[in-house]
């Protein structure tokens, strides 16, 4: 029987189910989503301000003070680029290194062969990145463009098996 995995990602969290199957349950319960592990980015979750001194980005920061005769007001003093662009995309490269190193661990442990990596459309671009540290030779791999981290676990399964994706509940 093939054992699947669904992870579903975006910037700030990732979740990670196995599609489960219990004699207990009755044939229409069977097989489910089981969650196994919720990941969260820091960064992401903290937001600007735990980060940054000042929360406004790029151009919004103005000269707001000494200003001098004849300068016009809100005109950019020492406005400079702190990369902050550049940090978030390194952050998220990372969490997205760890979502894949974390799925290896499971597709290793739990004999896992197929997985369904589900993502808004930019993280599953930082996903790709690092696929290659996976066992392709032993799993098979769907990728699904779509933000599914705030369905709940039968909700999740109804839409990934009605796409194909997952057997469907007996």
């Amino acid at each position: 029987m093939t054992k699947h995995c669904v992870v579903v990602s975006e910037m700030a969290q990732a979740r990670f189910f196995t599609l489960e199957w219990e004699p207990s349950l009755t044939a229409e319960d069977n097989p489910f989503l089981r969650e196994i592990k919720t990941m969260e980015n820091p960064q992401h979750q903290a937001g600007d301000s735990s980060y940054w001194t000042d929360t406004r980005r790029g151009v919004q920061r103005e000269y707001q003070g000494g200003q001098r005769a004849g300068q016009p007001s809100g005109t950019s003093s020492h406005n400079y680029d702190e990369h902050r662009e550049n940090n978030e995309q390194q952050n998220t490269q990372k969490f997205a290194r760890e979502i894949i190193h974390n799925l290896n661990d499971m597709i290793e442990a739990k004999h896992i062969d197929h997985v369904v990596l589900c993502g808004e459309k930019q993280m599953i671009g930082f996903l790709r990145k690092t696929l290659d540290e996976l066992p392709r030779d032993k799993i098979s791999l769907d990728e699904v463009p779509k933000d599914l981290t705030k369905f709940t676990p039968r909700e999740l399964h109804q839409k990934l098996a009605a796409e194909g994706f997952l057997p469907k509940r007996h």
